[in-house]
């Protein structure tokens, strides 16, 4: 019986309803989007704001970590070099990195993203959500970390 109360509240309840419970659970505070019809749902996790695209109708979230980094628009070897770290970055982490120019603050701007599936019957649910979460700070520090190692490399080549 027990079993068949559990699976009726899992057909109720989405994924959205899901990652809200989650959320609170793991101690993030959130905030709903404004508009009714807007999905996305606000919150900080370990100090970095996040925002997350999830219905209660789709089996998967879309979880952004945006303006996170910047280079100056107009330095052609710090863009070049961010723009190799973030190819290396995806080759080598489960969160995608993208950059965007904002010719208005003339800088661009670095991003990150994931899609991920979260449905009831993923085994603790809660450190999977962690999981992902902190593998944004790893994309971080991949970047950083690869344009570090550029420069020591551009620095140590002859003129």
């Amino acid at each position: 019986m027990e079993k068949e109360k559990l699976r009726e509240t899992v057909v109720i309840t989405g994924t959205r309803d899901l990652l809200l419970e989650t959320l609170t659970k793991i101690g993030c505070q959130y905030e709903l989007a404004e508009k009714e019809d807007d999905n996305r749902i606000f919150f900080s996790y370990q100090g970095e704001h996040f925002f997350v695209d999830a219905t209660n109708d789709w089996k998967y979230i879309q979880i952004w970590d945006t303006f996170w980094g910047s280079v100056e628009l107009y330095d052609i070897d710090e863009f070049s070099r961010l723009k190799q770290a973030i190819n290396d970055s995806n080759l080598n982490n489960s969160v995608t990195t993208i950059y965007t120019i904002n010719e208005e603050g003339n800088t661009i701007d670095v991003h990150s993203k994931s899609v991920i599936l979260f449905v009831y019957e993923i085994p603790q649910i809660e450190d999977y959500l962690k999981a992902e979460l902190n593998d944004f700070f790893q994309a971080h520090q991949f970047v950083k970390l690869e344009m570090a190692k550029l420069r020591e490399k551009e620095a140590t080549i002859p003129s």
